[in-house]
C-alpha cells in the first residue's frame, strides 16, 4: 500500500486527484476542513489539517506519548506531517466509521468511567505535558466576570441567584482543595468530541487540547458545556447521577472526595463558567459575526441559561436544617 503522505500536497492540503472519493466532516475555526477520504472504495481514512492555533506537532506528540497508554477509545494516528510544518501541518487517522454524537446518560457514564481513570494518575506522571485548554482557566474567567460584574449579577438574578457573583466566587475559593488538584484533562470534552461508533463502542476524539487542570474542567465540558451544533439539554437529575458515578469511580481508583462538598463546588464552577459562556454567546449574537448560525446560537444561549439556573437551584436547595439536598 502506498504511503499515506502521498495523498497530501506540500502545502498540507489533500490531493484530490489521487482519491476515489472525499467527504467533508466539519470545518475548523480557521476554515480548514476535516475530511474522510477514500483512496479506493474499500479503504478510507480521516484527514485533519491544522484547524486551530494549536500546533499539529502537539497533537501528534499527545497521540504518541500519552494516548498510547490509554485503552482503545481514541482513533489511531496513522501518519502526520514532519515536525515544524506550521500552517501546512496535517494528521491522518484511522476511520472509525459513522459516529453518533447523540447524548444519552448511558454514553455519558461510559465517558465518566474513562475520565475517572485518566484523572486518577498523579500530576507528576505526566511530566512533559504542557499547554492549556482552548479556553482561559477558571481563575482568568473569574477575573473577566468581575470586570463585568454588573452584567453578570443581572444574569444571575434573572437565573434565580440570591447571592450574585461574590457568592459563587467565594464558593470556588472554599473549594481550593478541588481546584488545586491538577489532573490530566482532555481539554474540550463536549458532545462533538465523544460518540458511539457503528460497532456500539465509545470513542473520544480531538485530544489536541489535552493539558493539566482541575477535575471540574473535563466534568463541566462533559456535563454542562453547550455547543451550537451538539445540543443535549442534560436533565438536572442526570447531572447528579453522573457526578455521583464519577465520585464512585474516582474512589475505585484511589482518589476519594467528599460528595456534598465536591458537588457544591462543581455547581459553583459550572455557574461561573456558564455565566462567562452567556456573555460570549450574547456578544456573538449582538455582533452578528459568529461562524455559527443565529438560530443555533439562540438555542445554545437557552441551553446555557438552563444549565446556570439548574446549578444555582442546586446551590440554593436546602432543607430545614440547612443541609444541601440532591436535585
Amino acid at each position: 500500500m502506498e504511503s499515506l503522505s502521498s495523498f497530501v500536497l506540500p502545502d498540507g492540503t489533500l490531493n484530490g486527484r489521487n482519491l476515489w472519493k472525499r467527504e467533508p466532516l466539519y470545518q475548523g475555526m480557521n476554515g480548514k476542513i476535516v475530511e474522510r477520504f477514500y483512496p479506493s472504495p474499500e479503504r478510507s481514512y480521516i484527514f485533519k489539517p491544522l484547524t486551530n492555533a494549536e500546533s499539529m506537532d502537539r497533537e501528534a506528540w499527545i497521540h504518541r506519548y500519552v494516548l498510547n497508554l490509554f485503552p482503545p477509545v481514541y482513533p489511531q494516528l496513522l501518519a502526520s506531517s514532519e515536525t515544524g510544518a506550521g500552517e501546512a501541518g496535517w494528521l491522518v487517522f484511522e476511520d472509525l466509521g459513522r459516529l453518533r454524537h447523540e447524548y444519552s446518560v448511558e454514553l455519558a457514564m461510559e465517558v465518566v468511567k474513562q475520565m475517572a481513570w485518566w484523572h486518577s494518575f498523579p500530576e507528576s506522571h505526566w511530566n512533559g505535558l504542557t499547554g492549556q485548554g482552548n479556553k482561559p482557566p477558571v481563575e482568568q474567567i473569574s477575573v473577566a466576570l468581575m470586570e463585568r460584574r454588573g452584567e453578570v449579577d443581572a444574569l444571575l438574578k434573572e437565573a434565580g441567584s440570591a447571592e450574585g457573583l461574590d457568592g459563587l466566587l467565594h464558593g470556588l475559593t472554599e473549594g481550593e482543595a478541588y481546584l488545586g488538584t491538577r489532573v490530566l484533562s482532555h481539554g474540550d470534552l463536549h458532545l462533538g468530541n465523544y460518540a458511539r461508533g457503528a460497532n456500539g463502542r465509545l470513542y473520544i476524539i480531538d485530544w489536541e487540547h489535552m493539558h493539566l487542570n482541575t477535575p471540574f474542567w473535563d466534568l463541566y465540558h462533559l456535563l454542562d458545556m453547550s455547543h451550537p451544533l451538539f445540543p443535549k439539554n442534560l436533565p438536572a437529575s442526570e447531572r447528579e447521577k453522573l457526578l455521583g458515578y464519577y465520585l464512585k469511580q474516582s474512589a475505585y481508583h484511589g482518589r476519594k472526595w467528599d460528595r456534598d462538598d465536591f458537588i457544591r463546588v462543581y455547581c459553583c464552577f459550572s455557574a461561573v463558567f456558564s455565566s462567562w459562556m452567556l456573555l460570549l454567546i450574547s456578544g456573538d449574537l449582538k455582533r452578528g459575526d459568529s461562524v455559527w448560525p443565529r438560530d443555533r446560537l439562540l438555542a445554545q444561549k437557552n441551553e446555557t441559561t438552563d444549565i446556570l439556573t439548574a446549578c444555582l437551584a442546586r446551590l440554593l436547595f436546602v432543607n430545614d436544617e440547612g443541609d444541601k439536598l440532591a436535585w
